[in-house]
């Protein structure tokens, strides 16, 4: 059952890459006003608490605040579920080529088996997709938080998120400006999507013996 989930999911169909950028929109519309209250509170002691923080942006900086630094994650995070499960897909099936070999079976034996990988092989998976979302996720998360936290009024630092984009990867260069603190996403990323992976496919394997699916 699992399998034939991700069969489903792993398959080219034509306009995955547009339901994932609206479906990711969606999401990301519930998220802003809770979001931008947490970066504040992270990254400055000027506030009591969440609610302090959140009636001082709104009385200093009107109720659109809540919405600073929105337009590149909405933009992006279709784009970013496409790369998780295309990379996470890719892996999979290196794996299951690998186990064939390994075994002597044929790669599409190996993925009707009831497990065609272990459990780590799903970990390392998840993993790679994670470390593929980073390129992405990263500098658009960058942005964001630049963008919430910078000062309100004449004192503002970019105007808008392209501002940024620009003024980030020139100070001092790409990597060390726009990509700077990648590394530590590298790992959030790459734990997180991990364990995410692996366990989807320990429940969805769990479930299937239980109710005696294969």
């Amino acid at each position: 059952m699992a399998e034939a989930v991700e069969e489903v999911v792993g398959q080219p169909q034509q306009g995955s890459i547009l339901k994932d950028l609206f479906s990711g929109a969606a999401i990301w519309k519930l998220i802003p006003s809770k979001d931008i209250v947490k970066v504040r509170l992270q990254t400055t002691t000027e506030y009591k608490g969440a609610l302090d923080c959140a009636t001082q942006i709104f009385k200093n900086e009107g109720g659109s605040a809540f919405y600073k630094g929105t337009l590149t994650p909405l933009l992006g995070i279709g784009a970013c579920v496409s790369i998780q499960f295309g990379a996470f897909n890719y892996a999979r099936r290196a794996f299951e080529a690998r186990n064939a070999a390994a075994q002597g079976k044929s790669a599409q034996q190996i993925a009707n088996s009831p497990q065609p990988l272990a459990y780590w092989q799903y970990y390392a998976s998840g993993a790679f997709a994670g470390i593929s979302n980073t390129v992405l996720s990263s500098p658009i998360e960058h942005i964001r938080i630049r963008l919430q936290t910078q000062p309100h009024g004449a004192g503002k630092l970019y105007h808008g998120p392209l501002d940024c984009i620009g003024k980030l990867s020139c100070s001092p260069s790409l990597l060390r400006g726009l990509y700077r603190g990648t590394s530590v996403t590298f790992l959030r990323e790459a734990q997180a999507y991990g364990f995410w992976f692996l366990s989807f496919e320990y429940m969805m394997q769990s479930d299937a013996k239980r109710n005696g699916i294969t």
